[in-house]
């Protein structure tokens, strides 16, 4: 079976969909996210939390919306290929309900044919932050959905702990309030100025093999579409799928997916476009 085989197989609903807006502008697959905004600093996660931003007026805003973003952590995992080895991370999946996650179609497009064979599998790791003791590394039963104009895919996921419920997802954004993107952005030493670079990610915390840890990216909306959100928090490799996040709402607002190098932003799938896909998933499940 081709990847296009398996593409169509998990398409939803295609014949009977409504119109759908003008295909957001592609990102950049080489590269995938690069940092577009240095300052504030991602915050990294660590066993559940997070400490405040060293800019002072970021203080206030993190620290009102700590309640929200720390019940939401939980829910953020780093999707994974065990079969890769040290390129295992695939990016970040988070999800939407108990038994389903969602991410990027670029994160699994091109390891379809094998997790249809059963000669690689998928996961989600809840708990991949830094000094984390535990381990929720969560099994992709199977790909539920595979979105042929948007940035979007949904897994099916068993949490075999105590489960945690799916983020919610609004379907408006409000002009002015201040986001973050939840993921997980992973070693890229050496493909960005090194100064700035260090000075975001120099407290070193990724694995041996490179991969990210969860990091909370601050920053804000610049523009939305139909089709497409655009926002400049900082993100690298890895990010990809992250949730992006209004931290007055507590809510998700969009899928982060990559980057427009010719605006210096980056892109994101808007939460409409999430929810709408969802419900026509759950309508055929």
């Amino acid at each position: 079976m081709t990847s296009q085989d398996t593409l169509e197989g998990h398409e939803v609903g295609l014949s009977t969909a409504p119109a759908e807006p003008p295909a957001a502008p592609a990102a950049d697959s080489s590269a995938l996210e690069l940092v577009s905004q240095w300052f504030p600093c991602p915050l990294t996660v660590r066993a559940g939390t997070f400490s405040l931003p060293p800019e002072p007026a970021w203080q206030a805003v993190v620290r009102a919306a700590r309640p929200q973003l720390e019940a939401m952590l939980g829910a953020v995992g780093r999707l994974e290929c065990p079969e890769l080895g040290p390129l295992s991370q695939c990016g970040t999946a988070w999800l939407v309900r108990d038994d389903v996650a969602v991410t990027n179609r670029h994160n699994i497009l091109s390891l379809l044919d094998d997790l249809q064979r059963g000669t690689r599998t998928l996961r989600v790791d809840l708990c991949a932050e830094a000094d984390a003791p535990a381990d929720r590394r969560c099994p992709v039963r199977r790909v539920l959905y595979i979105d042929p104009i948007h940035d979007l895919a949904f897994v099916q996921v068993s949490q075999e702990r105590t489960p945690h419920a799916g983020l919610a997802v609004v379907d408006a954004i409000v002009a002015g309030h201040p986001v973050a993107v939840i993921g997980f952005p992973s070693h890229a030493e050496g493909g960005y100025p090194e100064a700035e670079y260090k000075h975001c990610f120099g407290d070193g915390w990724f694995d041996r093999d490179g991969r990210g840890y969860k990091r909370i990216s601050l920053g804000r909306v610049v523009s939305t579409s139909a089709a497409l959100l655009e926002h400049d928090c900082t993100t690298l490799g890895g990010s990809s799928g992250g949730a992006v996040v209004d931290l007055v709402r507590g809510a998700v607002i969009g899928l982060n997916y990559g980057e427009s190098r010719d605006r210096r932003l980056n892109l994101g799938v808007p939460g409409w476009v999430v929810r709408e896909r969802l419900e026509q998933l759950e309508r055929l499940r």
